[in-house]
């Protein structure tokens, strides 16, 4: 299996860049709906029902702007500017980590799944590294759609209690060829 080429009808139709602070509040439109849409029945329904768009874009302007802001590539539909999605890969963040680096969070909008966004932020940040990640228990599509591009299940889960679900890790220690 080979890590997916750069595919030109997703290039031609999204624009990919660096998110600053000042796209704090399509960010956090988008991350509301995201959750609410993918994450119905897997996590609590009180975390749904509390998501509030207004301070889920403080959070995102306050972690955009801080001295050392993570590297959070978005992307914009081009023409409309309707933003679809962005991925953050970065340092393992867990003591155990199997790997030096982490998919931290990889989103979609719903209305752009099946567009190939998705492998084109794969492509983009992850490349071929070795790699780990953690996904919500039940949600299928994502385990799939990580599964093609490396990744399996290692056994490992941590409780989430504040949203009442676990999470899985998948891991890709080989290079993605």
């Amino acid at each position: 299996m080979s890590a997916p080429d750069t595919d030109p009808a997703v290039t031609e139709r999204y624009e990919l860049r660096l998110l600053t602070p000042d796209d704090a509040d399509v960010i956090a439109q988008a991350h509301v709906q995201i959750w609410r849409d993918t994450y119905d029945g897997l996590l609590a329904r009180s975390v749904l029902d509390g998501l509030d768009v207004g301070e889920t874009a403080r959070r995102w302007r306050e972690w955009l702007g801080s001295d050392e802001p993570p590297r959070v590539l978005g992307a914009f539909e081009r023409g409309t500017g309707t933003f679809a999605g962005w991925i953050c890969v970065g340092a393992a963040r867990d003591e155990d980590a199997p790997t030096a680096t982490e998919l931290w969070v990889l989103n979609v909008v719903t209305g752009h799944h099946g567009t190939g966004l998705a492998h084109e932020f794969m492509r983009s940040e992850l490349a071929n590294r070795p790699a780990y990640l953690w996904v919500v228990e039940g949600n299928e599509r994502a385990v799939a759609f990580y599964r093609k591009h490396g990744f399996e299940l290692d056994g490992q889960a941590k409780a989430q209690e504040d949203e009442g679900n676990r999470d899985l890790r998948m891991v890709r220690t080989d290079a993605f060829s």
